[in-house]
């Protein structure tokens, strides 16, 4: 551990050194001064309602080991939706756009950032805009075969999927049962328990619709469970007892983890990692008090970091590299395209559908 932490240090202090002596910033294109981003400038609990513009502002400049990255696309998550319903900390207007791909096209300098000129990579953060300044630190450069609009949902869904797996594994188990499992995370999440980098992890899938079944034995599960029919939980149950699960994924709220932990045995946990049915409900405290059950947030970048830094990078570098090995496969994402102007009309119109299987791609440039 102590010559670990000795290389650590001595890169460390390579790093501060070489950024000392790191060029200023450098552009590979003539960059343009003003460019346009969609912000939030007025949040609403009924995100249809939400204030949502495309306004005109100069291009940022890049700071010391960070990038100008011009956006090909950027996916529309539930992350992203729930950021529309509720006040900034930091105040209006609040610039949209969880993650994004694109390239590369000018640098601030530093070690770290001096070699990603010209290259097509994902990043994290102010994605619904013509360009985006991200840390050089997080970047994941694209295969050379996979086309970079397609990589825009790389990070978020991909890295959920691995994440839960190494979530459970963690506590000695392997199977668990996830919800809304007709999603795109949900669809990953059986196309990479099906792999061998999954080392037989089983899920338990969870849907609402007789045609969500159909998607999902389209793709080989194995278990699924149409909430909409009578005596599901009781097929939950008898799953739960043949497999031994003691884990969920939910990312309904409202009564579904409720119950969930009410049909889990006692030391089950539940994660909670979205409110697509809004606030909670019908919880037992009986489960906490007297059968040691569990009520948590799931949140990626949480769960990642949650045992320090140094091991918040092994995971991140390990998921990230399995992730840029996978974007055609396991991890592939079907889109709908739209422009910054026309996203929270487009976005409303696929909710209203069934938001089931693809995702709306942003395309700034348009």
């Amino acid at each position: 551990m102590e010559s670990c932490c000795g290389a650590l240090l001595v890169a460390g202090g390579c790093f501060g050194w070489l950024r000392l002596r790191a060029r200023p910033k450098k552009s590979a294109e003539p960059l343009p001064a003003t460019m346009r981003r969609l912000v939030l400038r007025e949040a609403n609990v009924v995100f249809s309602k939400a204030k949502i513009e495309v306004e005109e502002v100069e291009v940022p400049q890049p700071k010391s080991g960070q990038v100008l990255i011009k956006v090909a696309a950027s996916p529309v998550n539930p992350s992203d939706e729930g950021s529309w319903k509720v006040p900034p900390s930091q105040g209006y207007p609040l610039p949209l756009g969880t993650e994004g791909s694109g390239t590369v096209v000018a640098t601030g300098g530093g070690a770290l950032a001096a070699g990603w000129m010209g290259c097509d990579v994902i990043f994290l953060g102010k994605a619904y805009a013509q360009y985006a300044i991200a840390d050089a630190v997080m970047l994941t450069e694209l295969p050379k075969d996979v086309p970079v609009e397609d990589a825009c949902a790389g990070y978020v869904n991909p890295l959920t999927v691995l994440s839960m797996v190494e979530a459970v594994r963690v506590h000695k188990s392997n199977v668990f049962i996830h919800t809304a499992a007709a999603s795109q995370v949900g669809q990953m999440l059986v196309r990479y328990c099906q792999s061998e980098g999954a080392e037989g992890a089983t899920v338990v899938n969870l849907v609402r619709r007789k045609e969500q079944v159909a998607i999902l034995e389209r793709l080989g599960a194995k278990h699924i469970i149409d909430t909409s029919e009578d005596g599901w939980e009781s097929k939950l149950q008898s799953l739960i007892q043949e497999l031994k699960i003691f884990h969920a994924f939910d990312c309904i709220s409202g009564d579904m983890p409720g119950k969930l932990l009410s049909l889990l045995p006692p030391g089950g946990t539940v994660w909670v990692y979205g409110r697509l049915a809004g606030k909670l409900e019908g919880i037992d405290p009986v489960d906490f008090i007297y059968r040691n059950k569990k009520l948590q947030g799931f949140l990626v970048t949480t769960w990642l970091f949650g045992g320090g830094f140094f091991q918040g990078l092994h995971r991140w570098r390990w998921q990230t590299k399995l992730m840029r090995e996978n974007l055609k496969t396991t991890f592939t994402s079907e889109f709908q395209d739209t422009t910054m102007r026309e996203m929270l009309n487009v976005y409303c119109a696929h909710k209203a559908g069934g938001a089931t299987g693809g995702k709306i791609r942003v395309r700034p440039q348009a």
